[in-house]
Order: structure tokens, then sequence, then C-alpha cells
């Protein structure tokens, strides 16, 4: 039951969303009997309307928020991000409806308390109940800033500026906001996203873009290595990365295609440019590429380096939201061609899926191969496929795996496949160094 009301008193509030009228109207039912008051939202416009209009931020009479995450997911996902937005809804407790088959439908929801369908009316009230009863209000929660934190900044005051009067007053106010600033990180000017990727899974993040049709610039970083992908409705129009042990530069993937060889490339890029044009836009702009070459080549190096960063397991990404493409972006995206979010993904987990089923036997970018000639003339070379025999040709026992694959034009994660079913068929074998006496 509801927690008991003092005569007269407004009944607790619940934003409940749910598209699905005839759920909503069972789970309505049984939190009115239990003197709860509804505010059912079928549509993300009118969960906002009703936040704004009875959450902190309107009259208060919302206690919690209740959305199903169970019909649609990215609807509810959607809905979620948005009620966040409406001033005060934040600090509202929430619990998920969520199906048995998708325990953790909302990519950052993870924590919210959730109940699974199909649930009986005392089993949402208890979720329920728990939740409001173990919720603390900000204004009622306890002060985290210590006494030596107020200390220390008031020497700190007293040191660096000595003739500046600050009353008791704002150095707690300053002495909390330190606190706070560093307990929660803050994304820069223009960043509305901030993710770890020890905890956050790539492909579920672009998906969730994907569905918002949300268009900008997602930012990787770990170590020294730096991807940016460039997104649009749904699309990725752009993405280059740089600093990783793949060959994913631009060059790669014009030669792989037969429009330029590798000389004439260098000579172009290590030759001076007056207009400091990017790589793509000068080879269109001196006629060594059509603009649809470039196209396709772009998005040729886009899936890639998808593909790349969805095995980063580790760094941090970031998403800043775009008014406009980028010259090359905004090419890309005038042309026919496209890739859509969703097949650069698909690419993506299937290289995963490939990934764990070579596990520790799958070769690593510094790993060096010595070919098994007598084996490999018991087949001839008709046994084997074009890509196979030129990487064959590489393992001499000199080349490790990203150097075959830069000399290959081709990119680490091929021939790594290449080289673990060449060792599994006993064709080749790991390069072992003589031990010195």
């Amino acid at each position: 039951m509801a927690a008991a009301q003092p005569p007269g008193s407004a009944p607790p509030g619940v934003l409940y969303f749910d598209p699905n009228p005839t759920t909503a109207r069972l789970a309505s039912a049984g939190l009115q009997l239990a003197g709860y008051r509804v505010y059912h939202a079928p549509t993300q416009e009118q969960a906002v309307a009703i936040a704004a209009a009875h959450g902190p931020g309107g009259d208060g009479s919302i206690v919690a928020l209740l959305l199903d995450a169970a019909t649609s997911p990215e609807v509810s996902g959607s809905v979620l991000r948005a009620l966040v937005q409406v001033p005060g809804a934040a600090d509202l407790p929430g619990i998920l409806l969520i199906s048995r088959a998708n325990p953790t439908p909302i990519p950052g929801a993870e924590e919210l308390p959730a109940l699974k369908r199909p649930f009986t009316i005392p089993a949402l009230l208890k979720v329920m109940r728990e939740t409001i009863d173990s919720f603390v209000p900000p204004s009622e929660r306890p002060d985290q800033t210590s006494e030596a934190v107020r200390t220390r900044v008031s020497m700190l005051f007293e040191e660096f500026f000595p003739s500046l009067r600050v009353s008791t007053e704002e150095l707690e106010q300053f002495s909390e906001a330190l606190v706070q600033e560093g307990d929660v990180p803050t994304p820069a000017a223009g960043i509305s996203v901030l993710a770890d990727l020890a905890t956050t899974r790539v492909e579920s993040l672009l998906d969730m873009l994907s569905r918002d049709g949300v268009r900008g610039v997602v930012a990787f970083e770990r170590d020294n290595a730096y991807g940016r992908v460039h997104i649009d409705h749904g699309c990725i129009r752009l993405a280059e990365l740089e600093g990783g042990d793949d060959d994913l530069r631009l060059g790669r993937f014009i030669v792989e295609a037969g429009f330029m060889t590798p000389e004439q490339i260098e000579a172009v890029a290590g030759s001076p440019d007056d207009k400091r044009r990017v790589l793509g836009q000068r080879l269109v702009d001196e006629g060594h590429l059509r603009p649809g070459e470039l196209t396709q080549v772009l998005l040729n190096q886009a899936r890639e380096v998808t593909c790349s960063l969805m095995q980063w397991t580790s760094g941090m990404v970031t998403l800043a939201p775009t008014g406009e493409l980028s010259p090359l972006a905004a090419q890309t995206a005038r042309s026919r061609a496209e890739l859509r979010i969703s097949d650069a993904l698909l690419d993506g987990l299937r290289r995963l899926a490939d990934n764990a089923e070579m596990g520790p036997h799958m070769p690593a970018v510094d790993d060096v191969y010595v070919r098994v000639d007598t084996e490999l003339a018991k087949l001839g070379r008709h046994a084997f496929s074009r890509e196979e025999l030129a990487t064959l040709e590489m393992l001499n026992g000199r080349n490790a795996i990203k150097e075959v694959a830069r000399k290959t034009r081709t990119g680490a994660f091929a021939v790594a496949k290449i080289v673990h079913r060449l060792t599994r068929a006993n064709l080749v074998r790991r390069r072992v160094l003589p031990v010195r006496a």
C-alpha cells in the first residue's frame, strides 16, 4: 500500500509511461487502488508535459517515474532521456518494466530498479513502495563536504588571495562545488555524452544514437589512439582512426579499390599543399579521383574504422552534436551511396564473433609467423585463395602481422583470420626465437 497521507493531503503521484493501453489500464488500476495518483502518458510529448506540470518543477505531486521498457526499449530510452531534461525530474526515483528476454533494455539505466513482465499487482506495489521509501530527496541528502575540506579551502584562499574578503557562506558553497565537481565528470562545452568504454559497449552507444537520429561527431580516445565517427540520422558519413595497430589511412582503401598505386599516393601526400587540404579533397581537386570514387573509399574506410572501434574495451567516448557536417562528410551525404550504422554494426559484431571463436589462438599484431613449406608443397597453389597466397608470401619469419597487413594493403584483423586458419591447418607456425646458451 502507499504510505499513509495526512487528512486532506493529495495522494502521491506516479508518472507512468506505457504506449500499450491494455497493460497501462491494468497497472494503473492497481496503483490507484493502493492510493497512488497515476499520470498515464502513452507518448513522449505527454510524458514531458506531465513531468513539467506535476514534477518537482511544477506542483510537486509526482514522487516516482514508472517506465515501460519492454514494449519498445528504444522509445522508452528516448523518453527517459527527455524526462531527465525536465527541471527536477532527474532527482525522482525511477522504475523500469522490462521483459525477461531483455533485462537491460536501456544503456546507462542498468542501476534503476526493474520489474519483469508479466508481473502481479502486489509485486509492482512492493517494488514501488521500496523504491520510494529508500529514496532520499536531494535536500535531505547528507553533506559530503567534510570540515577538513572547508578548512583547507579557507587556508588556500588566505594564502593565494590575502586581500580577498570571502564570507563563510561563500566558502562553504565553493567547497561543496569542488566536492561535486570531483565526484561527477563534467563534459566539456559542446559535448552532450561522456562515457567510459570499460562500462559502455560501442555498439550499444552507436545503436542508441542511430535510433535517435543524432547528427554529430563521436570521438574515441585510448592511450595514443584517437578516432572520430561522423554520424548523421542513422548513417555514418565519415570515420578516421589515428594511432592504432591497423593501417586505416585513406591511402590503403584507395589502393584496395584499384584507383591509384601506393607510389602515386605517396607522391601527392609527400608534396606541399599551400591550401592545406585534406588528402581526399586534394586528390579530387587535382584530378586523381572522381567525387564518386572518393565517396566509395571514404565509406569503405568508415566501415573498417567502426569495426575496429567496436573492439575497444577501454578509453573514453564523447558525442558532440553538430548542426552541419564537415565538408567531406557532407560530400558523402550528397551521394547516393550510404553506410547505415546498423550495417557497420553488423559487420563489427561478426568480427567480434570471429574474435571470440579464435580466442587465445588469435594472432597478435606483433606476432611473426613462418611457412611450413613441406606441407604447403603437398597442396599446391591452387588450394589457396588470392588473399591467402598474398599472406603466405609475407610469412617468411621477418614480418609481423601488422607489417603483413600494411604491405598487402588489408586489415590486421583480416590477416589474423587467414593466419589463424593456416595455423590450424598446420601450414604456418609462430616463429620461435632460438635460445642462446
